[in-house]
């Protein structure tokens, strides 16, 4: 399966005939919006459907859009229209496409993304929490609910400044984590690890050679949580700030970051795989902030 985005799509009416063959009211309040071009008129100028086809069929859908429809709030970006169809449910396939919205507020700069709905049960199991109960346009209650936009551990303080320039647009380790979101890949990954990677896995099997390439960027040191099934788990501190950019390869799993050993990485970088994966990560790294793909 893959995700597009409907405004950029080579087949935008084709999958417009889809969205008019949803079952739900706001499908087909959406597909008007569409088809009479009022969509972006109606819900910000960079709104944007994503669209989670499976080959020449649309699984499930979503919008990305500045504004939703509660009235006089600064709340902003929002997840809105939130579809599958049929077959395709009890995969969890909407997974997919709130990853990718928030990985499309990450990039705009924010840290939150708002939902609002009448269901109840849906997005708590994505991570997102209630937070207020707001009128909408139809004078509804509608729930409303916030999902925080990075999710590994210490983003709330991870505004340690770059000390280079080495790599353009890093100036934060938020920053890191945006752009090594489009550089981790399988090769990147520990090879014992590397069958289990995937796009919605990330960081599995990237800690230590991300560990050591923060440490390039932000100073600090790196330090390593025993793990029951050997090893350590890498992370950073610099300055007065503990941030795990890699932490979300254990999910709900409880790590605890004190009063572990520091790694040092002349001792990591005796294997020549995991010397070779760390620059190669550099290596992409340096590609993709000079803009190009990050892919070699």
């Amino acid at each position: 399966m893959e995700i597009h985005t409907w405004h950029q799509t080579k087949n935008p009416d084709w999958w417009l005939k889809k969205i008019s063959q949803c079952d739900w009211t706001a499908g087909q309040y959406l597909y008007r919006l569409l088809s009479e071009n009022r969509f972006r008129k109606t819900f910000g100028e960079n709104a944007e459907v994503l669209l989670l086809t499976d080959g020449t069929n649309l699984a499930a859908f979503c919008t990305y859009a500045a504004k939703d429809d509660i009235p006089d709030t600064d709340r902003t970006p929002w997840i809105g229209f939130v579809y599958t169809y049929p077959a395709y449910r009890g995969r969890r396939l909407m997974g997919k496409l709130i990853g990718k919205a928030r990985e499309m507020a990450r990039e705009d700069g924010y840290d939150t993304i708002w939902i609002a709905t009448r269901e109840e049960g849906l997005y708590e199991k994505y991570g997102a929490e209630k937070v207020d109960v707001m009128k909408d346009l139809s004078g509804e209650d509608s729930d409303i609910f916030c999902l925080h936009t990075y999710g590994f551990a210490g983003w709330e303080q991870a505004d340690v400044p770059a000390k280079t320039a080495e790599y353009p647009g890093i100036r934060t380790p938020k920053d890191l984590y945006n752009a090594l979101w489009h550089v981790w890949c399988a090769e990147t990954c520990a090879p014992r690890m590397r069958e289990d990677w995937s796009e919605e896995n990330r960081t599995l099997g990237q800690c230590s050679i991300t560990a050591f390439l923060v440490q390039d960027i932000f100073g600090g040191k790196v330090y390593g949580i025993p793990l029951e099934e050997g090893g350590f788990h890498c992370y950073n501190v610099a300055g007065d700030r503990t941030f795990d950019l890699t932490s979300e390869q254990f999910g709900n799993r409880v790590l605890l970051y004190e009063k572990n050993p520091e790694q040092l990485r002349y001792e990591h970088f005796r294997k020549d795989e995991k010397r070779a994966r760390y620059e190669l990560l550099r290596r992409k790294l340096k590609t993709f902030t000079a803009g190009g793909s990050g892919t070699e």
